[in-house]
């Protein structure tokens, strides 16, 4: 035994029984030959982790869970080795400090530490080679470790604007050519070896002596429970139909629009699978369907010189995108940060006023009940890239809405399945409408981020609100949970009697005795 690893569980119950419960001490076995011991020097809390709670067994990482919910939150972490089993120690050795990207791949399914596996509110982690294969990175003693911590959020970020669904057709997928009227106008001159062809309505010239399935109809596609990677639908397909269409792409399916007219009307899909599920939207309403695969029509980042609204800027995920685009070089000139009334309106100006100011951008800061008549004022043509943080899918219409010709909407916020959103689909093809989304990051989103704090391009210090031990967990989530902070609270798991306090200007020198 190692010694005593204070942990506090999450067993699937509310979030009221998390903040009226104590933390277990438990003995903490040493590492086998294939895994590493670490001590948690740090972990953030994050609003995905009040999410997992309220959302219990309906959360998509535990929606085909076999067994009930027994876990360890906490996925932001810095981690210092103290043990390494034998066939790790060419790579690991006890005093290393670490980074942790959370989100691995495990036989085929997502699962991520902190939420599904045991994670960082606890003194002790242990990581085994799903883990360390891939998913950590050196970091420097230079930095505090609560900024260590924040690497994972603000690599998240930086995810939700670098290319984060597929780009191309997929050779070897399931392909669904759905043609309307006006189909036989445009033409692909390079079809992919798609493993299946399935088509409704005429099969396009273009597929020449391919063989295809021949279906009269989406409903039998859809009561077979079958899905699709490259869905093309060519000409004018309506919006109920689209709507279909939706409901049949496979996680990381294409959904490409090649027609010259508007749907005439409103389709409805489902925003958690644009955030979790990796879906891409392209369209063109050119007669070579390739021109759906030009740079101008797969932008992913915010345009320079635009307007860009955070839906939900006052949280502390939502700060973080404010504090990129005040900093993102060739950004955009006007940043629209919403949040509700209250304290947060306040503190994101204070917080990032000046630094607009020295970035020489506009940082418009407006309630949530004045936010439609801010947006017409700033952006009468229409917003040219909007971000929802906020979890509602109402703020995914309402931005969907306000979106000008070529317009980008980000889904950050996570939603249970199931939900709806409006839209008018035959944008992404007439003019260049973007939808994306994303969830979790890369190692290197991470160590691009690592890199401008090091250079001093970035300092995450702005967004430490509060610190505590991990005694103060409870205490901690409450206010993250009813929005009473603004920014991040770092919780330090080797000093547990640490009161929660207010943090500004969080340093090194600060953290002294505090990461055990």
């Amino acid at each position: 035994m190692l010694a005593i690893n204070r942990r506090w569980p999450h067993r699937g119950g509310t979030l009221e029984a998390l903040l009226t419960a104590t933390p277990e001490d438990q003995p903490c076995p040493a590492p086998a030959a294939d895994e590493i011991v670490a001590r948690v020097e740090a972990v953030s809390i994050c609003s995905s982790d009040i999410k997992i709670v309220r959302m219990g067994a309906s959360h998509p990482l535990f929606a085909d869970a076999a067994a009930d919910i027994d876990t360890v939150l906490g996925h932001e972490v810095c981690l210092r080795v103290v043990a390494v089993g034998a066939q790790q120690a060419a790579r690991f050795h006890p005093g290393q400090r670490l980074g942790l990207q959370p989100a691995l791949r495990v036989a085929g399914k997502r699962r991520i530490i902190g939420m599904d596996l045991p994670g960082g509110f606890a003194q002790l982690l242990r990581l085994g080679p799903d883990a360390l294969d891939g998913y950590v990175m050196d970091v420097p003693d230079t930095l505090p470790a609560a900024a260590i911590a924040l690497l994972e959020p603000y690599g998240c970020v930086e995810r939700a604007w670098r290319p984060n669904a597929r780009t191309a057709l997929q050779p070897g997928g399931r392909a669904l050519i759905v043609s309307a009227e006006g189909s036989e106008g445009f033409d692909l001159a390079d079809v992919p070896d798609w493993a299946e062809i399935t088509c409704v309505g005429p099969a396009p010239a273009w597929l020449a002596d391919r063989p295809a399935r021949l279906v009269d109809t989406l409903e039998q596609l859809a009561l077979a429970g079958e899905s699709f990677d490259d869905i093309l639908a060519l000409g004018s397909v309506t919006a109920q139909c689209l709507t279909r269409l939706c409901a049949l792409m496979a996680n990381g399916a294409l959904l490409l629009q090649a027609r010259s007219d508007a749907a005439q009307g409103l389709s409805q899909l489902d925003p958690a699978r644009i955030h979790y599920d990796q879906l891409a939207f392209l369209g063109t309403r050119e007669r070579r369907i390739e021109t759906a695969f030009e740079p101008v029509r797969q932008r992913y980042d915010a345009r320079p010189g635009g307007v860009v609204l955070v839906h939900g800027a006052g949280g502390a995920m939502g700060r973080i995108h404010v504090h990129r685009l005040l900093q993102l070089e060739d950004g955009p000139a006007t940043i629209i940060a919403s949040s509700r009334k209250g304290k947060r309106l306040a503190d994101l100006t204070a917080d990032f006023g000046d630094l607009a100011a020295r970035a020489g951008k506009r940082l418009v800061v407006t309630d949530t009940d004045s936010l439609a008549d801010t947006v017409a004022r700033l952006a009468p043509q229409g917003l040219s890239d909007a971000v929802v943080v906020a979890p509602d899918p109402g703020a995914v219409r309402q931005a969907a809405g306000w979106l000008g010709h070529g317009g980008l909407l980000a889904v950050f916020a996570g939603f249970p399945y199931g939900e709806r959103l409006s839209i008018d689909l035959s944008r992404v093809a007439l003019d260049g409408l973007r939808l994306t989304g994303s969830t979790g990051c890369s190692l290197a989103d991470m160590e691009y981020v690592l890199a401008r704090v090091s250079s001093g391009q970035l300092d995450l210090s702005a967004n430490i609100a509060a610190v505590g031990g991990l005694d103060a967990l409870p205490q901690a989530l409450k206010a993250v949970a009813d929005g009473s902070v603004s920014g991040k609270i770092v919780i330090y798991p080797q000093r547990p009697d640490l009161p929660l306090a207010p943090a500004d200007g969080w340093t090194v020198a600060r953290e002294a005795g505090l990461t055990g």
